[in-house]
This record gives structure tokens, sequence and C-alpha cells, in this order.
């Protein structure tokens, strides 16, 4: 009997490793192959540095149905989708959530903004009730393709409302893929090598 099931010890050893290989590490965060949001599963598109405030300030990355290699293949691919930063410092939330909306402003047209006024004003209210967000914060938002709704987390504790509308993730992935953004932000979180 035990030489029965010394196979299926090994078998699953090995798919226990296989499976823990494929969590992804960089600078020191962990991003999971696959997370689900609401009832859909999505997997790691890519990750990459960030100096969203100037200088290197988060580790992000992007999770989506089916890997994608350019910003608009990302925008247009279909369903639910995630964008998950680690603070690398400590900052204001207010200086966080200006930096976030400069993206937007530097990074869609006009008519896109203006389409989209009421959601981008929510976003200036998310971190609104936190003076700081602390170095090794994990925050997450994730579009839910059902709703199509955009929530907010920090440490897995909800922001704010939802904010209603597709368009206002799509724009929220800019601050991160858009035109202006550096090339290797872009790159890493593309699948490409992530500095």
């Amino acid at each position: 009997m035990l030489q029965l099931l010394r196979p299926l010890a090994i078998a699953l050893l090995l798919a226990t490793g296989s499976a823990q290989a494929q969590d992804h590490k960089f600078e020191g965060f962990d991003f999971p192959p696959s997370v689900a949001v609401g009832k859909q599963s999505l997997v790691l598109n890519g990750v990459a540095v960030s100096s969203i405030l100037s200088t290197r300030s988060t580790v992000v990355g992007l999770y989506l149905s089916s890997k994608q290699r350019t910003p608009e293949g990302a925008a247009a691919v279909a369903g639910s989708k995630r964008i998950q930063f680690y603070m690398l410092r400590s900052v204001a939330a207010r200086d966080l959530s200006n930096a976030m909306l400069d993206r937007i402003r530097q990074n869609v047209s006009t008519e896109e903004f203006g389409a989209n006024i009421v959601a981008i004003s929510q976003l200036g209210a998310v971190f609104g009730q936190r003076s700081r967000v602390e170095k090794g914060d994990l925050v997450v938002i994730d579009y839910n393709a059902v709703d199509k709704t955009t929530e907010f987390t920090l440490n897995d504790k909800r922001l704010s409302d939802p904010i209603q509308g597709e368009q206002f993730f799509k724009m929220m992935m800019k601050v991160w893929l858009g035109p202006k953004i550096r090339a290797s932000t872009r790159e890493g979180l593309l699948g490409g090598s992530a500095s």
C-alpha cells in the first residue's frame, strides 16, 4: 500500500512546488499568478515599478482575463480587471490621489476627461478618509465587469463607494499605461522586463 501512495505523494509535492514557483516576487512583494474579481479568474499580465510621485513610489501589477502586450489590447480585453500596487514609501493620501488625477489629465483626451468628470471627481475622494498611505500598504483597484464598477481597497478594506462606468477604469489604466508614462513601466505591465 505504501508503494502505491508514494508516487501520489511525490506527484502532489511536485504540483505544489510548481504552483508556488509561478508566484511572482518583485521588489520584495508577492504577486499571485492569478486572482478572482467577482467570479472571473484573471492572470498576472505584468509588474513594474512606477514613479507616480516623481520618485520610485509603487510596485504595480496588472491582472487581465488574458495576456495582452499592448496598452490598447489591455484596455479592450473583455471582462473584469485589476490593478494592484504596493507603496515603496509613505506619502500623503492627498498627494497620491492628486498624482493619479494628474496622470489621467496628461494621458486622456479633453473629450474623454469631460465625459467622465463625475467619476473623476469621485476619485479625488477615494483617499479622503486617510491622511497617509504608508510604505508597504497594498492598494487594489478592481473593475467588476458584471456591474461595471471600480472599487478601491487599502489593505483589504474598502476605501469608498464603487465608482460607476467602464470608461473610468480604462482611464485608471492610463495612470500606468498611458502614452506619457515611463516606457519601462508600460513594458513591465505588458509582460516585458520590469524595472
